[in-house]
């Protein structure tokens, strides 16, 4: 028969139990094993998903890739079709004077450190207009084109010395050279334009002609696209022109953060599984290009944030 005290102790043993059982120590060790668990779980569905993702990228064959060539990927293999373009390059890269003047007012000069900054600059901008003009009879450029870079050239150069013979600077001096050379870069943009596109034409329509009509109707195009631009795009608005029913057939993809000729190509990849996803889980393979939690965070945001009093709305 159990006395009093031998009650008593087997009930301290039983909280105890409980509380070692429920400590922090052993509720924290529950919760890294259960952590655990859910990462290797994830960790395991995201690799079959990749798998399946790798073997859409692999099948999905012909693709052509427009990067600095385009490069047709068959399942025999790869064809370059060179896009050169030298005019583009040199009329874009001496249209660049406009960017270093303004990265070199970036952020407008206001103390000591930024006075040293845009003279430093100033002076690299000039030695380096000073070391292009040297050159620049070499391009092969028309008299006109090559007359007008050097005087777009020779303005920046000016405008850079006077500022810094004067050891001052203004908004309004940035301006006016910006406004003064505006004419000579914009027509720079056109030419830049036409060498690019005429280029791009180049290398499409000779991988078009060497393709049959049955890998042409299922080609994929990727680009890189732009880090910026979205809408209006040198690439895009060619393809729109030449091959539409491709663009509103979603054939064509852009490819912002791809690096590299692989990277492209298994972009498409990428793309034809999300299509895969919100086919097979909403019905629409148009609906992972918006957030997957997008819809419920708007409802919920409007739970979570007050609104403030509004303006008198007419």
């Amino acid at each position: 028969m159990q006395t009093f005290w031998m009650r008593r102790s087997c009930n301290f043993a039983a909280v105890l139990g409980l509380v070692l059982l429920f400590s922090p120590a052993t509720l924290a060790a529950d919760q890294s094993d259960a952590d655990k668990a859910v990462d290797t779980f994830n960790h395991a569905m995201l690799s079959i998903f990749h798998r399946g993702q790798g073997a859409l990228s692999e099948d999905t064959r012909p693709i052509m890739v427009i990067a600095r060539d385009v490069i047709v990927i068959s399942k025999d293999g790869k064809a370059t079709y060179p896009r050169s373009a030298p005019r583009y390059q040199q009329l874009k890269s001496t249209t660049h004077v406009l960017l270093g003047i303004i990265g070199a007012v970036t952020p407008w000069p206001d103390d000591d450190a930024g006075n040293d900054r845009w003279k430093r600059e100033f002076s690299t901008i000039s030695a380096e207009i000073d070391a292009l003009l040297a050159a620049i009879d070499g391009l092969g450029l028309s008299q006109d084109s090559l007359a007008s870079q050097k005087e777009m050239l020779e303005k920046a150069r000016a405008f850079t010395e006077q500022a810094l013979a004067q050891g001052e600077l203004t908004r309004e001096a940035v301006s006016k050279i910006i406004n003064d050379t505006r004419p000579i870069w914009v027509e720079n943009m056109r030419e830049t334009a036409r060498a690019e596109l005429t280029a791009l034409h180049s290398a499409v329509s000779s991988a078009r002609a060497a393709m049959d009509e049955e890998d042409w109707a299922k080609m994929y195009i990727v680009h890189h696209g732009g880090s910026s631009v979205e809408d209006v795009n040198v690439v895009l608005l060619y393809l729109q022109r030449v091959m539409p029913e491709k663009v509103a057939a979603g054939q064509v993809m852009f490819a912002e953060n791809a690096h590299g000729t692989d990277a492209l190509a298994n972009h498409v990849g990428y793309v034809i599984m999300q299509r895969n996803v919100g086919a097979w889980a909403f019905g629409d393979p148009a609906r992972m290009e918006v957030d997957l939690l997008g819809y419920e965070a708007g409802s919920i945001l409007d739970e979570m944030i007050e609104a403030p009093s509004p303006a008198d709305v007419e």
